[in-house]
């Protein structure tokens, strides 16, 4: 089983599963938590203040692809 953390908007939850390489037809077990504006994750937080849009420019060093699943 792959298990993947999502941190999206109600609307958005497709298309990042699609972005992550998940099949339109797959079962998904989903856990939802909704969040409060006042209980922003330090990654909405960093987004929404737009401290790291400098990184668009950047190259991407490693992709999902030099993921390694390591077993245990």
């Amino acid at each position: 089983m792959k298990q993947i953390i999502l941190d999206a908007e109600a609307g958005q939850v497709s298309a990042e599963l699609s972005r992550r390489g998940v099949a339109p037809n797959a079962r998904v077990h989903a856990l939802v938590e909704v969040m409060d504006d006042s209980e922003l994750p330090m990654g909405a937080i960093a987004q929404t203040g737009k401290g790291f849009d400098w990184l668009v420019d950047e190259p991407d060093l490693c992709s999902d692809t030099d993921l390694v699943e390591r077993a245990g």
